[in-house]
C-alpha cells in the first residue's frame, strides 16, 4: 500500500508542476515547449515511481538507481518551487491588485518565481552536503524505572551502505563512535544496498567499533530487499555483530531485546516475534527494545512491560516536506515520545539516506541514549 500511495503522490506533485508552470503568467513563454515539457514530467514521474516500486522489488541497478533518485529529487523541488509562489501570488493577490499596476505585478510575480527558485536550488545543494558529510552526534537523556546506575548507548541506524555511501564513510562513523566511550553499540536495521556477496566489503570496519559490552544488531526492511537470509548469513561470518533475532541478553543493568523486522510478516520469513523476544528476561530490570520501524510499537501493549523502543527506519523524514507524508505510515518520525504510561520510544534520524542523495531539515545523527536510573 506504501508503494502505490508513494508513486500516486509522484504522479500527482509532476501533473501539479506541469500544470502550475503553464498558469503562471510570468512564464507563458514555456508554453511554445508544452509538449517537451509533458515529456519531461513525464519522464520524473516514471523515474520516482521505478524508485518507489524497487524498494520492494529490488529490480533497478546502480546507475538506475541513482538516476531516478536524481529524478525524485527533482520533482520535489520543482513541485515545492510551483506550489509555493502560486500560494504566495494567491494570498497576495487582493493587496498587489489593488496597489500595482498589470505590468508591475507581472515583474515582482517574476521576481518571486526567481527568488523563490534559487533558494530552492541553494536548499537543494545544501541537502546533499547534509546527506553526505559525517552525522553529528545527538545526545539524549532518557530515564528508565528500575535502572541502577547509567548505560550509555550508541545508536546507529539507517547507514545504507553502498552506491554512495562505502567502506570509507563506515570508517568514519566507526571512529566517531569509538569516541564517545559508549557502553554498547545498537545497530538498528538498513545497514547497506548491497546484496549479501558484496556486504564484507561495505561493513568490515565496524568490527573495529569499541564498548564495554560489544555491538548488538537488528535488520531492517531493506536486508529484506536484499535477501534476509544470505545477509545474516554474512554478518555472522564477518563481524563480531550480536544478532538479536528475537531473543534478548543483559546488558549493563538492562535487557536489551531485539525484533526482526515487520516485512518479514509480508516475507513469510525471519518474522517479529515479540513473545520470544521477551522469553527468559529478568522482570526486575527494565527492557530496551531495538526494533527497526516505529509502528511496530502497535504489536506492543502494556502488559508487555517493554521501557523504552529504540528505532530508525524514517531518517527524519529525509526531506521536506516529505517528512509530512512519512507520519501517514509512521506515528514516530524522530526524537523521544512517550508512546505510554510504561513505554518510550526513541527514533532516530539515521546515519544515511536512502533515494536521492539529500537531506533537508532532516540531519544525520548518531545517537547517544544515555539511560538512568529513576525511583
Amino acid at each position: 500500500m506504501f508503494y502505490v500511495l508513494s508513486s500516486l503522490i509522484i504522479i500527482f506533485m509532476n501533473y501539479v508542476s506541469y500544470r502550475g508552470l503553464f498558469a503562471d503568467a510570468a512564464l507563458k513563454p514555456l508554453a511554445v515547449h508544452k509538449r517537451a515539457l509533458g515529456l519531461f514530467f513525464l519522464t520524473l514521474a516514471i523515474g520516482g515511481v521505478a524508485l518507489a516500486f524497487s524498494l520492494r522489488f529490488n529490480f533497478l541497478g546502480p546507475s538506475l538507481r541513482i538516476a531516478c533518485s536524481l529524478m525524485l529529487a527533482l520533482t520535489f523541488i520543482i513541485f515545492s518551487f510551483v506550489l509555493f509562489t502560486n500560494v504566495v501570488a494567491l494570498a497576495a493577490r487582493p493587496v498587489t491588485k489593488r496597489a500595482f499596476s498589470e505590468s508591475r505585478r507581472k515583474f515582482l510575480r517574476l521576481y518571486l518565481d526567481v527568488t523563490i527558485l534559487i533558494l530552492a536550488f541553494s536548499y537543494f545543494f545544501r541537502g546533499i552536503f547534509n546527506a553526505v558529510k559525517l552525522p553529528e552526534v545527538k545526545a539524549q537523556d532518557i530515564e528508565l524505572k528500575g535502572l541502577k546506575g547509567e548505560l550509555k548507548i550508541a545508536v546507529l541506524t539507517d547507514i545504507h551502505l553502498g552506491d554512495f555511501l562505502g567502506a570509507d564513510f563506515a570508517r568514519a562513523v566507526t571512529r566517531r563512535i569509538n569516541e564517545l566511550d559508549a557502553d554498547a553499540v545498537a545497530i538498528v536495521g538498513d545497514i547497506a544496498d548491497v546484496k549479501p556477496h558484496r556486504l564484507a566489503e561495505f561493513i568490515a570496519p565496524f568490527n573495529e567499533l569499541k564498548s564495554k559490552y560489544g555491538t548488538f544488531y537488528v535488520p531492517g526492511n531493506h536486508e529484506y530487499y536484499n535477501g534476509i537470509e544470505g545477509t545474516l548469513k554474512a554478518i555472522r561470518e564477518t563481524t563480531n555483530f550480536k544478532i538479536l533475532g528475537n531473543e534478548n541478553v543483559q546488558v549493563g543493568g538492562v535487557n536489551l531485546a531485539g525484533v526482526y523486522d515487520i516485512i518479514g510478516l509480508r516475507f513469510k520469513a525471519y518474522e517479529p516475534d515479540l513473545v520470544a523476544a521477551l522469553d527468559g528476561r529478568d522482570v526486575n530490570l527494565p527492557t530496551v527494545l531495538l526494533a527497526h520501524q516505529p509502528k511496530f510499537l502497535k504489536y506492543i501493549d502494556e502488559s508487555a512491560s517493554v521501557d523504552l523502543v529504540v528505532s530508525g527506519h524514517t531518517h527524519g523524514g529525509q526531506i521536506f516536506p516529505f517528512s509530512l507524508l512519512v507520519r501517514l505510515d509512521q506515528k514516530y518520525v524522530a526524537g523521544l515520545y512517550s508512546a505510554n504510561k510504561k513505554t518510550q520510544i526513541y527514533v532516530s534520524r539515521g546515519a544515511g539516506f536512502w533515494g536521492p542523495p539529500v537531506r533537508v531539515m532532516a540531519p544525520s545523527e548518531i545517537s547517544l541514549l544515555r539511560l538512568k536510573g529513576v525511583v
